[in-house]
């Protein structure tokens, strides 16, 4: 996994559940109010545009080296909001439908697929998968006896 995808990722999953209660990791507020609108375009419930304006200030302009022409990034400030859009995009157009949100609906945590099957479903097999696949086991031994 990339280190920006990490950096993505670590944004993403910054309010866990802990204990049945969703614990905020981060203190600031324009950095919460990115984390929840890219949370709201994974799972749907906005369109993209809602993250426009992070990317006003950000700018790619042709650099010519030895090797042919490379597209050098420049944004107007280094707070790292727009280059988590801009890692939210790459990863949208280079690895489609691998970023999503985790199966268990109890979590909140989301996970980029790279697995060759694209069939990963949890944020961890250690937590939430062995979870979830535990209560379905005592489902159908419950359904079986009853």
């Amino acid at each position: 996994m990339l280190a920006s995808e990490k950096a993505l990722l670590a944004v993403l999953n910054s309010a866990p559940v802990v204990d049945g209660r969703v614990v905020e990791t981060l203190d600031d507020p324009e950095l919460i109010r990115l984390r929840d609108r890219l949370q709201a375009v994974i799972r749907g419930e906005a369109v993209p545009t809602t993250l426009a304006p992070y990317l006003e200030r950000v700018s790619r302009r042709p650099v010519m080296t030895d090797t042919g022409v490379e597209w050098a990034q420049e944004t107007a400030s280094d707070d790292g909001r727009a280059e988590l859009v801009l890692e939210w995009a790459r990863v949208q157009q280079e690895l489609p439908g691998r970023l999503r949100p985790c199966a268990n609906p109890e979590c909140t945590k989301f996970l980029i697929d790279h697995s060759k099957p694209n069939t990963a479903r949890w944020c961890s097999m250690a937590d939430c998968g062995n979870r979830i696949k535990a209560r379905r086991h005592y489902a159908r031994r419950a359904e079986r006896r009853g």
